[in-house]
């Protein structure tokens, strides 16, 4: 993989990538300095060419070793519908003005907590994005609202601390332009229950007992798909999560056992399968109806996981009659 970049004040900036993989990792250093900015569409397909040619006259080619390279012949540009994940370094900073537009193939996004510089409509046109992952630092300060924000979907977000891990579901929301006619005026209506859990920010550090609080808006104003999963992720990866949320939310994923159940079976999540029968602690006929679905999908893993929880309950006693 080659790298277009150029000197800055705090460091390297980086104008354009090289290469022939959709999965992108910027290195933390090249030619000997801290990688520290992204420039504008760099990830871009509209780049305009003269743009570039400027980048090539004011920076450098190299590969990430640091070894400069001449001509950009060896490599195409990787941009728009090439790029799927992306991964970047501590050391980021900032990113340019529509870095990553039309990257519609973008799934996956990996930053640091150095990351507050967003740029104007970076994300635009990037609707198949749906995981972030932001390793915070001391402060716990991102820019991820601003990112949650440009991007209306659902999301799992997946937050990393030192040893802690949590994983945070924000669901979609749409706006509509409705007209109201005797005001004469458009009025702005925004629909789910995802703009509330995007607002769960204070002073750049999200808010997870807010985040926990507005829980019954994600139950009332989404499928239970989406409830389920922003319920597991909590209680599975229970980050700065209160004794109070946790049994609000187990206490869902009790009602919904079988079909909670069933979504990580599903997805052949089996290690937080067997952490959340432990957690609910299901009786036996919810074992067997989990055991039958099991059974139907011919998944060992996940039958086996079953079958061991099941024979931990004990033998079904026979009903007897005394005459």
């Amino acid at each position: 993989m080659q790298y277009l970049c150029e000197k800055t004040k705090n460091g390297r900036k980086i104008s354009r990538v090289f290469g022939y993989d959709s999965i992108v990792e910027i290195p933390e250093c090249l030619m000997g300095e801290q990688v520290t900015e992204l420039g504008d569409y760099v990830f871009s397909d509209r780049m305009d060419p003269k743009e570039l040619e400027e980048a090539l006259r004011r920076g450098n080619l190299c590969t990430e070793e640091g070894k400069t390279v001449e001509g950009v012949d060896k490599f195409p540009e990787i941009a728009g519908s090439d790029l799927e994940e992306l991964i970047l370094p501590q050391s980021i900073e900032k990113t340019g003005r529509y870095a990553f537009y039309n990257c519609r193939n973008l799934k996956k996004i990996s930053f640091g907590g150095a990351l507050r510089d967003l740029g104007a409509g970076a994300l635009t046109g990037c609707h198949q994005v749906s995981e972030l992952t932001v390793r915070l630092g001391e402060n716990d300060c991102s820019c991820l609202r601003e990112i949650l924000t440009e991007l209306p979907e659902t999301l799992c977000v997946k937050i990393e601390k030192k040893d802690q891990k949590g994983c945070f579901w924000f669901p979609e929301f749409f706006e509509e332009g409705v007209e109201n006619t005797p005001a004469r005026i458009l009025e702005n209506h925004v629909h789910g229950s995802g703009i509330r859990y995007r607002n769960c920010f204070q002073n750049r550090v999200l808010n997870t007992g807010e985040y926990d609080e507005i829980f019954p808006y994600a139950i009332a104003w989404e499928k239970e798909q989406v409830a389920l999963r922003l319920a597991l992720g909590r209680v599975l990866f229970p980050f700065l999560l209160t004794e109070k949320a946790e049994e609000k939310y187990l206490v869902y994923l009790r009602e919904h056992s079988e079909h909670a159940a069933e979504l990580l079976g599903r997805e052949k999540e089996y290690q937080l399968l067997d952490q959340l029968l432990e957690l609910l602690g299901p009786d036996r006929e919810t074992m067997e109806k989990l055991l039958e679905t099991a059974q139907k999908q011919e998944d060992p893993r996940w039958t086996g996981i079953l079958m061991e929880k099941l024979g931990g309950l004990g033998r079904k006693r026979r009903r007897s009659f005394e005459l």
